[in-house]
């Protein structure tokens, strides 16, 4: 079995991240996700920067598990060839400009006419609905209207973007949530649904509590560097060959740290003996545990606090992180394919299931690969048929 979701056919027409990035997590849960690109030209993140002979590793990196076919969507056979396909798929997963697709007689309320129980699943920057409905948004858009740019950097800089895509990321993960959702209520009714999911909303939905501070408190959350506003210390401190991150969540981590800092007498002391005190006296906290590290190696700083008991890690680099053991024991790099390429390492399968585990079971696919398998086996083409489709450029 390939996964709680095999028996499932999916149609992504999405490219870049939010909607490929849904896709890859659903195909690999054990749906048939069958990627629909542009004759000739495919998914752009085919030809993002970096490359690897001639192929985006951004490409890469976001799309295993799925088969690749090419068709026009902007003629009215290709849009017929579309309506074929629905009629044998249970979910649309899309993330194209809001109204397009319907503009294209392929959105949801063409397609339930002739599928009833279809799902319907959009990423969209700022969702199918309100006054910024139609306009473009990349998900750096989204960090900066959501509020997400604004807490993000130390108090003397500008707001700063996550490094990674963070709000596209969400975003997936958010239709990922919604499709299920809409698949167990199908299974349970027979109905079909339609799943919005925005950028926008789902950065706005990582923001914690700083809404509800805002709406009780009055509080306008500003830009705190790699601190909290509910527990001190928690930062990234540096040492004498890099830097390590410190998380002391309650007094009894707080006493630990004390005492591993050989300083006992801040376990007494009413300035920080209790977490409220210290988030008060959060600058002066931090000198304490700076001055301690000052003298101290990564590596010794680690084992020290963590044979205290103490939360903390060393701040790794990427070739840090892909040799640690915990990363290799939980296989969070795995090889595939490419045609050219030698074999190379994507990110591994989250979340992990006991009694139907995902699993990479097919690579990155070729731009049109699956173009003779799913015209000619899923909608019975000939082959004549499927080379007139071709020379006409349909597909």
């Amino acid at each position: 079995m390939k996964g709680p979701l095999e028996g499932i056919r999916i149609l992504e027409v999405a490219r870049a991240l939010a909607g490929p990035f849904a896709g890859m997590l659903l195909a690999d849960m054990g749906a048939e996700v069958i990627k629909i690109e542009i004759p000739g030209v495919g998914d752009e993140s085919r030809y993002w920067a970096p490359q690897a002979k001639g192929i985006g590793t951004y490409f890469l990196a976001v799309n295993r598990n799925k088969k690749s076919i090419t068709l026009n969507l902007k003629s009215k056979k290709g849009v017929g060839i579309f309506h074929e396909l629905a009629r044998k798929t249970d979910v649309i997963v899309e993330n194209n400009r809001v109204g397009m697709m319907h503009r294209l007689g392929i959105g949801y309320s063409d397609l339930r006419k002739i599928k009833h129980d279809i799902i319907f699943t959009s990423v969209s920057g700022f969702g199918q609905t309100g006054p910024y409905a139609l306009f473009p948004a990349y998900e750096i858009i989204a960090q900066a209207l959501g509020g997400m740019m604004d807490l993000t950097g130390f108090p003397d800089g500008p707001p700063v973007r996550t490094g990674p895509g963070l709000g596209d990321i969400l975003a997936a993960n958010s239709a990922v949530y919604g499709t299920t959702l809409a698949l167990f209520h199908r299974e349970k009714t027979g109905h079909g649904q339609y799943v919005d999911a925005s950028i926008f909303e789902s950065v706005i939905s990582g923001l914690e509590n700083v809404i509800t501070n805002y709406d009780i408190l009055g509080l306008v959350a500003s830009r705190i560097g790699s601190r909290v506003r509910t527990v001190a210390p928690y930062n990234c401190y540096h040492t004498k060959d890099g830097y390590v991150v410190i998380g002391v969540c309650n007094d009894d981590q707080w006493k630990r740290l004390a005492l591993a800092m050989n300083k006992p007498e801040l376990v007494v002391s009413t300035q920080y003996k209790a977490n409220l005190a210290r988030v008060e006296n959060v600058d002066e906290v931090d000198r304490i545990v700076q001055e301690w590290l000052d003298e101290r190696s990564v590596k010794d700083t680690v084992k020290i606090l963590q044979d205290a008991g103490v939360p903390c890690a060393p701040v790794y680099s990427i070739d840090q992180l892909v040799r640690d053991p915990q990363f290799g024991a939980r296989k969070m790099a795995q090889k595939v394919k490419y045609e050219g390429l030698d074999p190379f390492d994507v990110v591994g399968i989250i979340p992990k299931l006991s009694l139907t585990p995902g699993r990479i079971y097919s690579d990155p696919p070729k731009l049109g690969q699956h173009n003779k398998e799913i015209y000619g086996s899923l909608l019975s083409y000939s082959d004549k048929k499927i080379a007139m489709l071709e020379r006409e450029e349909i597909i």
